[in-house]
């Protein structure tokens, strides 16, 4: 079971004791001093003294992705001073000729580490070796991934480490990279480094104590854990990962859900533990492309050709799913949308994609004569010849003379960026109205209510926001994860208590 390092940069006293208070509050079980530009002259035992948790000291230099620009001499004697006031944790990089002694003082923890800020370098195990000589030393190998998937020699390291005999923590630093770190802890790995509070990281993709602690379980991981997770890019502004962690910790199931932002989704599969990953959400853009990696697709995902669901079944089948179909009839029927005489009424679609094509055969098993919207309709052309849904290329004009009854906005547009930014102006169909009555449901849930939405429901129409589409396909996921259906209430209550819902 891991313990979690809250890293701190030091500088001053008063906010390095005040984020150390944080880190206890929060969960932590170590205090990491980053004491890269602790001034010499300031008093470091009274720091050390005052904090409540056990206190690990680290001095990085830029060359190993540090801040300290002082001698090699000063930066001993710092050392020197920080064991000498109760460190009880010290860790020094792979270049350093010495040890200190630890006869004087309170040492228990002692750290080697390698530090690569650009890249993987090769031959990892090597570097452990090396990490490792001194016995009783913990190694610690920090890389540098652009994507996820260069993650993946740590990762192997990782899973081919004793951890009795070579205790070591390899993970990847990055802004997709984080998940190495959860998955690090499930391998064995003794620490899981994290920040205070966002804003507050000494290394790229720390995530708050609390977020580890709270959501990730750090504490609780281990080699029995299953693994899920969520495969798109991008992935790490989906909210899944609070909703199933809370699921699993509700039914009592030893399993962490991660998301994996890559580009290269089959080789992030294949970095992960053996043997232990059991479900993967898909979401843009990979939908179609890992339908094509399952070895059967239950019917409703055939249907469409593409997957949202993937579940890891006995001799390494997989199973192909589609609960976006069911979270579109689940978000309409909660504005009292119910099954129609077929072809009775007209619906649309905006949008040609994935998700596009389920909101489609959502909308056809519930009756309605359905007309798909986009730019570029080839990629939904056999879908439309062999369900009978028609096609249309993006008009205001082909939109209002179609008179829907029904429209599905199953683009992107209106939601928040990959870098996190919102146009809060952007819409599709720009100046398109609806008729009083008209049922709009926008899938995208980040913002809760886009503009788009806003429009429609003070020209009359009945919005549906895509946080609704959102719950319904995840109970639905949910249960193929854990085999038993959480309440979507419970869901809905779980999300609104999310600080990013509505931001």
């Amino acid at each position: 079971m891991a313990q979690v390092i809250a890293s701190v940069f030091a500088d001053a006293m008063e906010p390095a004791l005040e984020r150390a208070s944080r880190a206890a509050m929060a969960g932590a079980d170590w205090v990491e001093l980053r004491l890269d530009r602790w001034p010499q002259e300031q008093d470091l035992a009274s720091l050390i003294g005052s904090i409540r948790l056990p206190v690990l000291v680290a001095i990085r230099t830029p060359e190993d992705g540090g801040l300290y620009r002082g001698t090699q001499h000063e930066r001993r004697e710092l050392f020197h001073r920080a064991l000498a006031a109760g460190a009880a944790g010290i860790d020094l990089e792979h270049w350093e000729s010495w040890t200190p002694s630890v006869g004087l003082s309170r040492l228990r923890l002692m750290i080697r580490s390698f530090h690569s800020v650009t890249g993987v370098p090769k031959e990892l195990d090597r570097i452990q070796d090396r990490l490792c000589q001194a016995q009783g030393t913990v190694a610690k190998i920090v890389v540098t991934a652009h994507d996820l998937a260069d993650a993946s020699p740590a990762m192997e390291l990782m899973q081919a480490t004793d951890q009795r005999s070579r205790p070591t923590v390899a993970f990847a630093m990055g802004r997709t990279a984080w998940p190495t770190r959860m998955l690090a802890a499930a391998t064995g790995a003794p620490f899981v480094y994290a920040s205070i509070e966002s804003g507050q990281e000494t290394a790229p993709g720390q995530i708050p104590v609390s977020t580890c602690v709270g959501i990730y379980r750090a504490h609780e991981l281990s080699g029995a854990t299953t693994i899920y997770g969520m495969l798109g890019n991008p992935a790490l502004h989906s909210l899944s990962p609070v909703l199933h962690n809370r699921v699993f910790r509700k039914f009592g199931q030893d399993s962490v859900y991660l998301p994996f932002e890559t580009s290269r989704p089959e080789a992030v599969l294949a970095m992960l533990p053996r043997g232990r990953v059991r479900g993967m959400s898909v979401t843009a853009p990979f939908k179609e492309r890992m339908a094509g990696q399952c070895h059967r697709l239950a019917p409703e995902a055939a249907a469409v050709g593409v997957v949202n669901t993937m579940t890891f079944e006995a001799h390494g089948l997989v199973a192909g799913h589609n609960t976006d179909i069911q979270g579109v009839i689940g978000a309409l029927r909660s504005r009292g949308v119910m099954q129609i005489e077929p072809g009775s009424r007209a619906a649309a679609v905006l949008g040609t994609g994935g998700a596009a094509r389920a909101a489609a055969f959502a909308l056809l098993r519930t009756g309605y004569a359905v007309t798909m919207f986009g730019r570029s309709l080839d990629m939904a052309l056999p879908f439309a010849q062999h369900h009978k849904v028609q096609l249309s290329p993006w008009s205001e004009a082909a939109l209002t003379a179609l008179r829907p009854a029904v429209v599905v906005n199953a683009t992107p547009l209106g939601g928040k960026k990959v870098d996190g930014t919102h146009d809060p102006d952007e819409r599709p169909v720009q100046g398109w109205q609806p008729l009083p009555e008209t049922v709009v449901l926008d899938l995208v849930y980040q913002p809760r209510q886009t503009r788009f939405l806003r429009d429609c429901e003070s020209a009359g129409a009945i919005a549906v926001p895509g946080a609704e589409m959102f719950l319904c396909q995840a109970a639905a996921q949910a249960e193929l994860f854990t085999g038993r259906r959480p309440a979507e209430d419970e869901l809905r209550a779980w999300l609104a208590g999310t600080a990013a819902v509505g931001s």
